[in-house]
């Protein structure tokens, strides 16, 4: 059973007829791509039982033929809405699911005018669901994207020393990034220094390193589509025994996480096992965020690791584990992991050392 059809499978409860898939500049192209096979920025799949087809503008036709075994139909010059109910005018459809949060008002406005007569429901629930579980393949990509990711932070980390700034090194590992092989950059990359360390996602500035900071990177490559996403501490010069501290914390902290994580246990309980003992340890109010997230073709991904996650964690999803401790207006400090759950354990995909690289 392949992707789409079991996306179809899982929707047979809500009765229905056929699903869109809306990616116009980008809004659902992780779905798309995840269906189809197409990488473009602008393309509707339409999905039912019988057909699969893929309407796209002219920029796109000759790639998505090269790239899809999709039935691709060309829109030009007249609205791409309107070219759906063309389609449709020949299937029997009545009830059409749609991803309702990634579809904007102004693009479902126009939707449903131009397919007067349908309801549309919402299947987000179920795309997510079926894009969680990894298959093998999907699972060697994530890892290639992890070992490019890994290589050029190393080669990273021998150039770093007081005085560059953190924009100087965020460009610096997008660069080796892309030269040991990466297609993209997974997100913009990290590099938070100083009292800057303790902001989770304290996006690289001009600030100057100094000797002594703290640096938290944050970083990911992308390979074939699927993502990396990785996080180590930095530190220029010997790092203080506050720092040490808090690391050997945030490490224990997430050692007793990838003891735990498996498939079938829930986020919340998952997360669990990293709060309580930050927690015991006199940090549960430094530690903000949810332990981690699905990881894939997006960056951030199903299934949440999380209090708020009840729901039992699938075999073959792929996530982050990163609990992190952040002292305003001292320093910060995050470990993250990338994991495969397995049904008697995870598989860490991430090698480094998860030590701090003292430079």
């Amino acid at each position: 059973m392949d992707r789409v059809d079991r996306l179809l499978k899982a929707l047979e409860k809500k009765g229905v007829d056929a699903v869109l898939v809306i990616n116009i500049e980008n809004s659902s192209r992780a779905s798309s791509l995840y269906f189809s096979g197409f990488t473009g920025s602008f393309s509707i799949l339409l999905m039912t039982p019988a057909r699969r087809i893929m309407v796209t503008d002219a920029r796109y036709t000759e790639q998505a033929k090269r790239e899809t075994d999709f039935e691709v139909v060309e829109v030009r010059n007249e609205d791409v809405f309107g070219k759906v109910r063309k389609i449709l005018e020949g299937i029997d459809v009545k009830i059409i699911g749609v991803e309702e949060e990634r579809l904007s008002l102004s693009h479902f406005r126009k939707l449903s005018a131009a397919l007067e007569g349908r309801t549309f429901v919402g299947v987000d629930e179920e795309v997510k669901s079926v894009r969680m579980v990894k298959d093998e393949n999907e699972i060697e990509k994530i890892k290639r994207a992890v070992e490019i990711s890994e290589k050029a932070f190393l080669r990273t980390v021998e150039r770093i020393h007081s005085g560059m700034t953190e924009r100087e090194i965020a460009a610096l590992l997008e660069y080796h990034m892309r030269s040991e092989g990466a297609d993209a950059i997974a997100f913009e990359t990290i590099v938070a220094s100083g009292w800057r360390s303790a902001l989770p996602h304290g996006k690289a500035t001009n600030k100057i390193v100094e000797e002594g900071e703290v640096i938290v990177i944050d970083f990911g490559a992308v390979y074939e589509n699927y993502c990396a996403d990785i996080t180590r501490v930095v530190c220029v010069g010997e790092p203080s025994e506050k720092v040490k501290e808090v690391h050997a914390i945030v490490l224990e902290a997430q050692e007793r996480a990838l003891e735990n994580a498996r498939a079938g246990i829930t986020g919340k309980q998952l997360d669990a096992f990293a709060r309580d003992f930050i927690a015991k340890m006199g940090f549960g109010e430094k530690f903000g965020h949810g332990l981690g997230h699905g990881l894939g073709i997006e960056v951030h991904e199903e299934p949440g690791v999380n209090p708020r996650n009840e729901k039992s964690l699938p075999e073959s999803s792929v996530i982050t584990i990163e609990p992190g401790i952040y002292i305003e207006r001292e320093f910060g400090i995050r470990i993250e992991e990338d994991v495969v759950l397995r049904e008697d354990g995870c598989e860490i995909l991430t090698n480094l050392s998860r030590s701090i690289f003292v430079v």
